[in-house]
């Protein structure tokens, strides 16, 4: 009983930290911190922060070679995602505020067309990689890193799909 509480505790509090933003009226903000719409927040993160490589994983020797894959093109992938959260947002934004769905439908069609370059750019890589999780391959770290960038492509693929977008 006191551990299923503790569960449920920890999952609220995690759930408040990790939603962001403030309880707080929107009338009660300090007037020192400019808004900033949600096109320019993640926009400048990727050309100040290199994505960082996670750590290679450790298995079986891979039967095939895989694929080449460079930080580069993990950086370029990392950056189309975040053009398709600046144009998901906007197009959340197009159509919450103003009502407006032909331009929330626009914005969700151009994270789409983003989303199809994204996956075409790792069609190779992803088959490898599918391969190596399966016969538990030793993994170069691109492609665990690219496993993380995978799961946020779902995730935005999904949003984009039910919001119209393709």
């Amino acid at each position: 009983m006191m551990i299923g509480i503790g569960v449920v505790a920890a999952a609220a509090i995690g759930f408040f930290a990790l939603s962001g933003g403030s309880t707080k009226p929107a009338g009660t903000q300090q007037p020192s911190t400019p808004a900033a719409s949600p096109a320019a927040t993640p926009a400048p993160a990727p050309a100040s922060a290199p994505l960082q490589l996670q750590s290679a994983k450790q298995g079986k020797t891979p039967k095939e070679p895989a694929p080449a894959l460079t930080q580069a093109t993990l950086q370029e992938l990392s950056s189309l995602l975040d053009k398709v959260t600046v144009l998901r947002n906007e197009s959340v934004t197009a159509r919450a505020g103003a009502s407006d769905n032909q331009t929330a439908r626009a914005k969700m069609g151009e994270a789409y067309d983003l989303l199809q370059q994204w996956q075409q750019k790792v069609d190779a890589p992803l088959r490898w990689q599918e391969s190596a999780q399966m016969e538990d391959w030793a993994q170069p770290a691109e492609y665990v890193t690219l496993e993380k960038l995978y799961a946020k492509f779902q995730r935005l693929n999904n949003e984009v799909r039910r919001g119209g977008g393709g």
